[in-house]
């Protein structure tokens, strides 16, 4: 066991000084010609013949999802280790994150590499030069040989090959499956075999009744985070008359799709629905979003504040020294945690999720509500 920390650990450290180093870029001129051609058959018709993405690939669809980013260095691609884009590469856009295909078993790990030479060979020395800096902090960072031990081996070698991926500590959880064990690795579920070895992600569905098990767990996951965050520092619609059902939206008001959704609030209000708001500024802590929904929620009358903006674009000045700005800062942080990669999100009371803007009677529908007067 100790030769092999010795070993795991030297190939890592040369291959990180060979791909790193200093002198130059870590592809050849070959790779990029073969990635250009990789890149226009499998990615051009998403991201652009010169990986520049959409023009508006900062705003979302009416699904809440962003279209592709530029792969050119002016997107998030730089701010991933070059294992991490591989990984991208081979598992797509993920459960629930997008409509990024699959490439793992269509495509080499060779030509998986001549696609990410291809992009980077569009970035600008000083975006390529930062994000080589990353890569040596990153490479060691994450040589964490002694957990081995401490560890099922499933979770350590998913923390070796998937670098900086958030794995869930200790033994991973049984599944129905004999053999078959499940961990949360950031916001996806994947499956492993008893020994570690092998490892598999996908949906497991329960033939005898259609369930599916990983949605299930999702929810189930979904619910517990929900519960960590204040019912005080909810924005609260309540339903009129008796309570029916509650449903919790992630919104952003700098989103034109939340705010389309707030539309639907009174119709939802009308059918017994309570609706509970929590902030998230999808473009981070320095977006427009953060500070607008920061202005709302430390307002008198956060709830008034809100439908105000919404109605007539009038924001209420940031208050000082206002305690609830901890609220915005709360509600990004469950956001991230629960993986949001859009807004608006809803989310029903058995923790299920509905992406995007939907009508009140789509929703009511999906609640199994008997639709009234409408």
């Amino acid at each position: 066991m100790i030769t092999s920390k010795f070993i795991f650990t030297a190939i890592i450290l040369i291959v990180t000084s060979s791909v790193f180093g200093q002198s130059k870029r870590w592809y050849s001129d070959d790779q990029v010609k073969q990635g250009q051609h990789l890149f226009q058959k499998k990615c051009a018709k998403c991201h652009g013949v010169n990986a520049e993405g959409e023009p508006d690939w900062r705003q979302t669809d009416e699904n809440g999802e962003y279209p592709p980013p530029p792969l050119n260095g002016l997107a998030y691609a730089r701010h991933h280790t070059l294992d991490q884009l591989r990984q991208q590469i081979q598992v797509g856009s993920g459960m629930a994150k997008g409509e990024m295909p699959a490439f793992i078993n269509k495509i080499s790990t060779t030509d998986i590499d001549a696609v990410i030479a291809f992009f980077q060979s569009k970035w600008t020395d000083a975006i390529y030069q930062s994000w080589k800096t990353r890569q040596l902090v990153s490479a060691t960072k994450h040589l964490n040989i002694d957990e081995a031990p401490k560890q099922h081996p499933g979770t350590y070698w998913l923390k070796q090959h998937l670098s900086g991926a958030k794995v869930t500590h200790g033994k991973p959880m049984k599944t129905p499956v004999k053999g078959i064990r499940e961990v949360k690795v950031n916001n996806d579920y994947v499956y492993l075999s008893e020994d570690g070895r092998y490892a598999f992600t996908g949906h497991m569905i329960d033939l005898s009744n259609g369930s599916d098990l990983t949605v299930l767990n999702q929810a189930t996951e979904t619910k517990r985070l929900l519960q960590t965050y204040s019912i005080k520092d909810m924005l609260i619609y309540p339903a009129q008359g008796k309570e029916r059902a509650q449903l919790t939206i992630f919104t952003d008001t700098s989103c034109s799709f939340c705010r389309k959704m707030h539309k639907e609030i009174p119709l939802l209000q009308s059918e017994g629905v309570s609706v509970h708001f929590i902030p998230y500024p999808r473009r981070g802590l320095d977006g427009k979003g953060y500070a607008e929904l920061k202005s709302i929620w430390c307002s008198e009358d956060p709830v008034l504040a809100l439908s105000t903006y919404i109605d007539e674009r009038v924001l209420p000045d940031l208050r000082e020294n206002c305690k609830n700005t901890g609220a915005v800062d709360a509600g990004y942080q469950l956001g991230n945690s629960l993986g949001i990669s859009g807004t608006p999100l809803l989310i029903l009371e058995n923790g299920k999720r509905i992406k995007g803007y939907k009508t009140a009677s789509k929703i009511i529908s999906t609640m199994n509500i008997p639709l009234e007067d409408m």
